[in-house]
């Protein structure tokens, strides 16, 4: 094994106790319905902690009747679990709910009454939520305004409530990173619809059009601000100026900004965006005058500016460690990759070249780690190893890594990897934020086999990329599997087999040879007659939405029959769920893949906690019309039920359960 990967201490899968695993795994319905007969307080209390213990992801509704149960006396826990719910359902309402409902109670009037505000915003976006959340929430809303009004004392800025305020950014952000691009335009819609005269709002829904850069949305934000704000017309000239420096049309928007600016000449985020345009025009001069003028801001996203500012002054600085140094470090390289955009190259030379000179590293240390993160992806290899020179940061060395990789050097990117594994200390028990990595697919199903396959062999080609872009910038070790001589995805998971990758899969089993295909019909019929002793029934092909787990709990294990001597022998045409483990996510909260890839992802790096995955349901929803185009429904099942007889039998058994997923929709 090679040591970067020894280094982290990983002893083995985490799926050698699988059938103990199965039966803790259980979904929020069958842990609520444990506890259903519990009646004793404190035991309901004391199972539920127990179950939950160290449980980053899911289990949303046992987590909030927890926080509910516990929130007299221990608030703090309560607001954990209440977050850590919303961490994997960002826009269920009933997280803000609970969350106002405890914060009216403890007096923190403009929390409980933005968390309400919140509960309205997502109730309107979406279908499936309880009308009585909305109620409530209105009626706790009106009690919180009486409150406000009478000016009874309010403890939101006090020791405890101070920073825990939702974030409506936050909630659109984590949207994002799971692939919901859908909800999350809408949501910045209706957040617009519902409060049109909330100014921060537009700056709310400006910054999460920001990250998907669609040119559409941003047209129909600029309509938003046209109509909502034509009577404002200081915010209306700022916000159509960000959007058009957001596009890089730098006179439009300077032109917006100054009109702004000759309503409030002291307005300081329309300041703030002139002086970004004078710096992206090349016009140190302008760019220095208007920064001057700039009142301090708290913002992580000013304070950077103030350092290019005074780094274009040549302003020396007291060498201490500034607060919150790494977001501001962070916003330092989004205005720097502009730049470069821009063309502007000898620009960022030149303030990098000031940063040095100023020692300004001494005050803000993360600045060389993010900008040479932004010469990499842009692959300015060159200049990423001399922004690198002579930073001292362990993160450096997982940065020098991943140049080692795209140079094809991978002795040298090895030694790296190994000294920064050495020196990464792991946040306890801290997890990651997936990042979905859709794959571009169609939107509808091709009309035929042929046209089919040929789209699938291109998600195919995408995932071997995607994966290859992940491995590079993380320093996943390619050969996991064999390196550790582990087994374990092959013999104690199973992959979701649909309908059209078993197809694919037939195809190129019948061109294998008699013997071969003899050995994995023989191996597949012992597994089904494994799953026949222990259940008492044929294992089932599964029509339409239906639970997998229900159906094949995680404690039914076998060794796939197309496992052979440490290695897979249908690699080429292996199913989704054998090519994204280890590398994907289903739904943007639950990581796929055991504790070799999971260690690997945390230790990637530690300037943000964000890492992008594979988008598991960006294949599964191309799949699912063209197991529609091709039988009316999505039919899945384990590899060794499609394989234990023939194709013709095996189609025999998939009409069967089309035919009784339908009956039980007519006769539910």
């Amino acid at each position: 094994m090679k040591e970067s990967l020894n280094t982290l201490g990983v002893k083995s899968s985490g799926l050698e106790d699988i059938k103990k695993i199965g039966l803790k795994k259980k979904n929020d319905e069958q842990i609520l319905s444990e506890i259903e007969h519990i009646n004793n307080p404190e035991e309901k209390e004391k199972h539920l902690r127990q179950l939950l213990e160290k449980k980053p992801h899911g289990f949303v509704k046992p987590k909030l009747l927890l926080a509910e149960q516990v929130k007299n006396k221990d608030l703090k826990y309560s607001f954990d679990l209440i977050m850590s719910a919303a961490q994997s359902a960002p826009a269920k309402p009933e997280c803000y709910l609970l969350l106002a409902e405890i914060a009216f109670e403890n007096k923190a009037w403009l929390i409980a009454n933005n968390c309400c505000e919140i509960v309205k915003w997502l109730y309107s976006a979406a279908k499936g939520h309880k009308k009585e959340t909305l109620s409530q929430a209105e009626t706790l809303l009106i009690q919180i305004k009486e409150k406000i009004k009478i000016k009874e004392y309010d403890s939101s800025q006090n020791k405890f409530w101070i920073n825990k305020n939702p974030d409506k950014f936050w909630i659109l952000e984590k949207l994002y990173f799971q692939s919901e691009i859908k909800e999350l335009t809408e949501l910045c819609f209706k957040l617009l619809d519902l409060f049109p005269e909330d100014i921060k709002n537009y700056d709310v829904v400006y910054k999460s059009l920001t990250l998907g850069s669609s040119k559409e949305n941003f047209e129909r934000f600029i309509r938003y601000v046209e109509s909502n704000l034509k009577n404002d017309h200081l915010s209306k000239n700022l916000f159509l100026g960000m959007v058009y420096y957001h596009y890089s049309d730098f006179p439009t928007s300077m032109e917006y900004l100054k009109s702004a600016l000759r309503i409030n000449p002291l307005h300081s985020k329309s300041l703030f965006y002139l002086a970004l345009n004078h710096l992206m025009t090349n016009n140190v001069k302008d760019f220095v005058k208007t920064s001057e003028i700039i009142l301090p801001e708290s913002e992580a996203a000013f304070i950077a500016l103030y350092f290019i500012f005074c780094a274009a002054c040549n302003t020396e600085l007291e060498k201490t460690e500034f607060p919150n140094h790494k977001n501001i470090a962070r916003e330092i390289s989004p205005i720097l990759e502009k730049l470069l955009q821009c063309g502007q190259s000898e620009a960022v030379s030149v303030i990098e070249n000031q940063f040095r000179k100023l020692s300004y590293n001494l005050i803000i240390p993360y600045w060389q780690l993010y900008l040479a993160e932004v010469y990499i992806k842009r692959n300015l290899l060159n200049k990423a190893k001399e922004t690198l020179n002579g930073c001292t940061d362990p993160d450096a060395h997982r940065l020098n890594s991943w140049i080692y990789r795209l140079e094809g050097k991978d002795d040298l990117a090895e030694s790296e990897l190994l000294k920064h594994r050495l020196n990464w200390k792991p946040d306890g028990d801290s997890g990651f934020y997936c990042q979905m990595v859709n794959l571009n697919l169609p939107d509808k199903s091709p009309d035929n086999i042929d046209g089919i396959f040929k789209h699938l062999e291109d998600a195919y080609k995408q995932i071997k990329e995607i994966i290859n872009q992940i491995e590079l910038e993380y320093g996943l070790n390619k050969m996991t599997c064999m390196e550790t001589g582990c087994q374990d995805c092959c013999k104690k998971t199973f992959p979701q087999l649909t309908y059209t990758e078993y197809l694919y899969m037939r195809d190129w089993f019948e061109k294998q040879s008699e013997e071969f295909k003899n050995k994995i019909v023989i191996e597949s019929v012992k597994i089904v007659n494994l799953y026949k002793n222990e259940f008492k029934k044929d294992p089932p092909f599964m029509a339409g939405e239906v639970v997998f787990n229900k159906y094949y709990p995680v404690g039914f294990t076998f060794d796939c029959p197309y496992l052979g001597d440490n290695k897979c022998n249908m690699y080429e045409a292996r199913p989704f769920g054998c090519r994204g483990y280890g590398y994907s996510s289903y739904d943007g909260i639950t990581f796929k893949g055991c504790n070799y890839f999971y260690e690997q992802f945390r230790a990637a790096t530690k300037l943000n906690h964000v890492r992008k995955v594979l988008s598991a349901a960006s294949f599964f929803n191309f799949v699912k019309l063209t197991d529609n185009k091709l039988i009316g429904q999505k039919v899945m099942a384990p590899i060794p039920v499609w394989f234990a007889q023939s194709h013709e039998e095996t189609m025999k058994k998939v009409k069967e359960a089309i035919a009784n997923s339908e009956t039980m929709a007519l006769h539910p």
